[in-house]
């Protein structure tokens, strides 16, 4: 008899099993180089429950991918790769596209919907070989495909399913929805809202601005879960340059652009010359084809502001480390309901933070950890705001210990959020 064998026909009952065994589907996953990939890997690494992880076999060829650090997959019973490509005509209309409007893509209701067959059937099949069906789904949005493809899975498996969001559906300003695909992504994620046994989003802001559109009792259903930092303080450099760096790491584009510190810099060095001297500001991250010199970049002194193309994960936690200070720039808006996860990742490096944002859910961590903020639409507050956080970083040369409120940090430690996504799985267990 095979060892396969024997595991299935000695396999314990679901009420012998202390705890449950997990299919987890996310088509982003190391080696992809995305914030999406890097939160569930950590998310996955973290929490001790037997799980099986599907994902995405792709290769983009770009920036985007980072061979260099492939996801250990100890972690897991077993990690299916399915394969995913897209075709010749998709690849250059997608490169046609971007010349226009970066996020237009991202208007179609179902972006990864060529995905789905080989998903069902790759589950489908994995389950009929160890004659045992999972005792929970998860699924990770973005990309929303996804939660698209849960919904046939929850109709096949007939276990509890619990949809994960790391951003807004429908109600995420950078979608920019036209009539036809808003009317198709509202009824996705109604059904995908209806369906669910538990739903999970990155900030209490976001929960309140997705679920008003629904039924309390399906609210009900809704939990907050944070993004995670681990830390790294033994294998990243600490050292700081001569000069004051102050950083930006992340891409930007659509309505989120470096404008408002733009605008504050240069009415900085009309007021106060000398508070920039030996300070520069880096970007570290795709532009988007940003038109940056009609923002403010042409009036600002060369040198005084820097742009370098993606890193890897690693060497973007580097990065972070030898700053002088962290950037968070959101585009304007009433409020402001994302968690960014290279904020949570600022927030693990223990470096100060200014955040450029509006009111909402970033605002009130940056607040919350001791740091600086200001609604990008007040631009006499940015300068102010942007002045003392410069008189901050550059007062001194090392900071004694880790900056910001320790108790806060904490609740951003991988082992915790860990833990209690660990507390909702067993609720629907």
């Amino acid at each position: 008899m095979s060892v396969l064998s024997e595991q299935v026909i000695n396999s314990p009952t679901k009420h012998e099993r202390t705890k449950p065994r997990l299919l987890v589907l996310s088509f982003y996953y190391p080696p992809a180089n995305n914030p999406r990939a890097v939160q569930v890997h950590r998310l996955l690494h973290y929490i001790h429950l037997p799980t099986v992880l599907v994902c995405a076999d792709y290769d983009q060829g770009n920036d985007r991918m980072d061979h260099e650090r492939e996801a250990s997959d100890d972690e897991l019973v077993e990690c299916v790769r399915v394969p995913y490509s897209e075709s010749a005509w998709r690849k250059f209309a997608q490169r046609f596209i971007h010349r226009f409007d970066p996020l237009l893509i991202d208007k179609r209701p179902d972006k990864y919907v060529n995905w789905k067959p080989a998903v069902v059937k790759t589950v489908d099949e994995f389950v009929k070989a160890r004659a045992e069906k999972p005792d929970v789904l998860i699924t990770f949005g973005s990309p929303m495909s996804d939660h698209v493809i849960g919904l046939e899975l929850k109709r096949r498996l007939g276990v509890p399913w619990i949809a994960h969001f790391s951003d807004p559906w429908v109600d995420n300003i950078f979608k920019n929805f036209n009539w036809l695909t808003r009317s198709i992504n509202v009824s996705l994620e109604r059904r995908v809202m209806e369906t669910a046994d538990r739903l999970i989003f990155t900030s209490a802001e976001t929960l309140d601005l997705v679920m008003r559109k629904y039924p309390s009792a399906m609210r009900s259903k809704s939990r907050v879960l944070p993004h995670a930092f681990e830390i790294r303080t033994g294998t990243l450099s600490r050292e700081r340059s001569d000069s004051h760096v102050i950083r930006y790491v992340g891409d930007m584009y659509g309505r989120r652009t470096p404008r408002p510190l733009f605008k504050a810099l240069h009415d900085l060095l009309k007021s106060d010359p000398d508070l920039l001297n030996d300070v520069r500001f880096e970007f570290v991250g795709s532009m988007h084809d940003l038109k940056l010199d009609e923002m403010g970049l042409a009036e600002l002194p060369r040198g005084l502001v820097n742009f370098h193309p993606t890193v890897s994960y690693e060497e973007s936690l580097a990065l972070m480390y030898s700053a002088a200070g962290l950037l968070v720039i959101d585009a304007p808006a009433e409020t402001s309901v994302f968690l960014p996860s290279k904020l949570i990742d600022y927030v693990g490096v223990a470096k100060p933070i200014f955040g450029i944002t509006p009111p909402g859910t970033a605002a009130r961590l940056i607040s919350e950890l001791g740091g600086w903020v200001s609604d990008p639409s007040n631009k006499d507050a940015t300068r102010q705001e942007l002045a003392s956080f410069v008189r901050f970083v550059t007062s001194r040369k090392d900071f004694p210990g880790e900056w910001g409120n320790q108790v806060v940090r904490a609740k951003f430690d991988a082992r915790v959020v860990a833990k209690q996504f660990e507390d909702f799985v067993s609720d629907c267990f």
